[in-house]
Formats: structure tokens, sequence, C-alpha cells
């Protein structure tokens, strides 16, 4: 549940307030018309930055998703040059139908890359179904619309849509799909798909107006463009094991830091021994824990991971007796808790009967700090180094303790 309270109060809900903007922007009618000019200009441009981004990261889903909404704007920017003339009721039919059923195929494929078979395999099925749409357009005809517009229910759902009963179930399967499937990644080039998808649905079905239709897609290459962006801050400052910022992140923050600071250097206490007892697999969830708990640590501190076992926790502007509260706090919580070996052998389903207290292994885990106030005249990595000699003397002191120099 926190995992998905995590997920809508982040991306998603940048992406619904882009889209609810839009539609104000589209019912309050704030954009003149001779302005649209430069929507269009704007659309094409951020949807091949969009595109070169995904060709950067190697994202082939995001890749061929844009494609979409490029042909779509093509097919509109061009109507006589790529068709000998298209037909207004030929997109509005088509082209919601293909871009459904498009995102619906292309993401049920699993992402492993661009340049890679898969990546071709997706490139593939993506401009196959573009070229099929683009033979709908050029050869659309008034047999086609009535099968199109034939309803699927006994209610037909057009008091819904201006779109057809098929192609809006279409799209609401689509859209489930893809947002049910969404919510199982954490990179947001996972979770973007589905809100480009809705940017695009709701001039198609609802609007069915051109400019309001390249409106919002500029709305889905600013979405995707802010998915990739996301996605390589991530790969840069936040650590892929434990999920807190790195150390880079860390060193990012030293260029903004005030006068008043205090640095503490978290280390792990016989880390070591859990790697060669256990395997560098319980050693991996030894990080994620103590990493999780250090980063709930109260007044305002920060945790971030600095290398190895090892994680720094910085506060700044903040009096050092309520730092080291907050410090002896974490500390001494990670010693309570301990930490419980996982049996391999365990059964996939719980058990209706508890488990015996004898039959649970528990270890014992806890970490030494070292701390450090900012002095005048001294660098960050200077009250760093003083840190670092804070907690070699807590080591030497018996471990699981705090030292502050």
């Amino acid at each position: 549940m926190q995992r998905l309270t995590d997920a809508l109060s982040t991306f998603h809900a940048l992406c619904l307030g882009m889209i609810i903007f839009a539609l104000l922007v589209v019912k309050l009618e704030l954009i003149p018309t001779y302005a649209y000019y430069f929507i269009w200009q704007s659309t094409f441009v951020f949807l091949l930055i969009g595109i070169a981004l995904s060709v950067y990261f190697n994202k082939s889903k995001l890749f061929v998703l844009l494609l979409f909404p490029l042909f779509s704007a093509l097919c509109l920017a061009f109507p006589t040059t790529l068709f000998t003339k298209l037909g207004v009721s030929a997109f509005w039919h088509m082209v919601p139908l293909i871009t459904a059923l498009g995102y619906l195929l292309i993401y049920a494929l699993q992402e492993r890359g661009l340049f890679s078979s898969f990546g071709a395999l997706r490139t593939s099925i993506g401009l196959i179904i573009l070229g099929i749409g683009y033979a709908g357009l050029k050869y659309f005809s008034p047999t086609m619309q009535k099968a199109l517009d034939t309803p699927i229910l006994h209610v037909s759902l057009q008091g819904l849509a201006k779109a057809s009963d098929f192609t809006l179930i279409i799209a609401i399967v689509s859209l489930l799909f893809i947002f049910l499937i969404s919510m199982l990644f954490e990179v947001q080039s996972q979770k973007a798909p589905f809100w480009m998808l809705v940017a695009q649905m709701i001039p198609l079905l609802f609007l069915q107006e051109s400019n309001h239709f390249i409106l919002f897609c500029l709305v889905a290459s600013l979405i995707a463009i802010a998915a990739l962006v996301h996605d390589a801050y991530r790969m840069a400052y936040i650590d892929t094991l434990t999920g807190i910022p790195s150390r880079r992140a860390l060193e990012e923050r030293f260029l903004r830091l005030g006068s008043s600071y205090i640095i503490a250097m978290v280390d792990i206490d016989f880390f070591k021994k859990f790697n060669d007892t256990f395997g560098h697999d319980i050693g991996d969830d030894v990080l994620k824990l103590v990493a999780k708990e250090i980063s709930h640590v109260k007044n305002g501190g920060k945790a971030y991971r600095y290398g190895g076992e090892e994680f720094t926790i910085l506060f700044s502007g903040k009096k050092k007796e309520e730092c080291i509260m907050a410090l002896e706090e974490v500390r001494e919580h990670i010693f309570r808790r301990g930490f419980v070996i996982r049996d391999k052998n365990r059964p996939e389903k719980a058990p209706k009967e508890k488990l015996k207290a004898a039959s649970i292994k528990k270890e014992r885990l806890s970490v030494s700090i070292g701390v450090a106030l900012s002095a005048k005249g001294n660098t960050p990595q200077e009250v760093i180094k003083r840190a670092d000699d804070a907690l070699y003397k807590a080591k030497e002191s018996g471990r699981n303790c705090l030292i502050c120099l």
C-alpha cells in the first residue's frame, strides 16, 4: 500500500497535473487560434527531443511509443502530402484505434533496450502497426466506417465519447493493462506510457479537434522527456541497491551547504561476517535494512550511501544536541531490531501455525557512528575526514556507539 501511495504522489501526480492543465487550457480557450502555430512547431520539436533521448538512454519502449503521436501529428500537418486527401472521419476513426492497440502490444513486450533483438522486434511491431494505420487512413471507406461504428453493447457508449464502442473498449482495456503493469516498476520510463496514452486518448475519443490533439501530443512528449530525465537523474544520484542518495549526490549537496552543518559517518559493525558467513545476498539485505533505518533519522538529517558498508548522514543548520539525540535513537533502534536470517527452505506460503522462537535465526546487528561539526575554514571533505576519525575511535571503543569530535 505504501508503494502505491508513493507512486501516486510523485510522478503520477505530475502527469495528472499536466493533463488537467491542458484540459483547462482547452475548455477555457486560453490559447488564441493564431498561437497554435507555435504549439504545432513545439510539439514536433519536443517529440523529436523525446525520441532522441530514448535512443540515447537505450529505451526501446518509449522510442516506439513516441512514434505514434509523431505519426499522427505528421498526418494532420501534411494531409495532402502524405495522402491524396486525408479524410477527417478516417483520422478520428483510425488513429485512436491504432494508438490504443499499438500501446497495448508494445507495452506488453519486456524492456530489453533499443539496440538488441528485443528492441528490433518492438520497433518492427510498432512500424507494422503504423503501416497498417497509414493504409487504413489512405483507403478508408464508408464500409470501414460503418463496421467500426457498429454498436457492440446493447446500450451504445457513444453518448460518453465521440469514438465508436469498439475503439472506446480497446482504449479502456489498453489503459487498464498498462496502468496495472506500470505499478510493478520503480522507473518512471515504465510509468510514462500510461499517461502518454491518456494524453492522446482524451482528444482522440472526446474532443476530436486538430489543435487540441496537437496540444495533448505536446503534453505526451513532455511526459516522456520528464520520465527519461528523472530516470537519468536516479541512475546518477541514487544508489541502486539501497535506494538512498549516492556519494555523488552528497558531493553535489556540498556545493550548496551553508557554514553550519554536522556530518555523521555510519559504519555497519562486523559487516564482513555477514558476507562471509551467510553470503553476499544476505549482506545486501543488511545494507538495505540499515539504509532504510538511517533514512528515517529525525531532526532533518539526510542519509547517503558513502561506499561499501559506510553511510553518511548530513544535518544542515541544526543544533549539535538534537543531531546527537537523533543519531543515538537510530543506532539504538538498529541494535534492538537485529537482523533475521531468512531460511532458504522456508515455505512459499506462511504456515498456519506460528514458528517456534528457536527456529527463527536472529543475528545481532549494530552500527558505529562518528560525528564532526563544521568549523570555520574547513571544507566538507575535511569535516568528513574528522568524522571518519571519530568513527575509527568508535570502532576502537567496542563498536555500537557514537563518538563526536
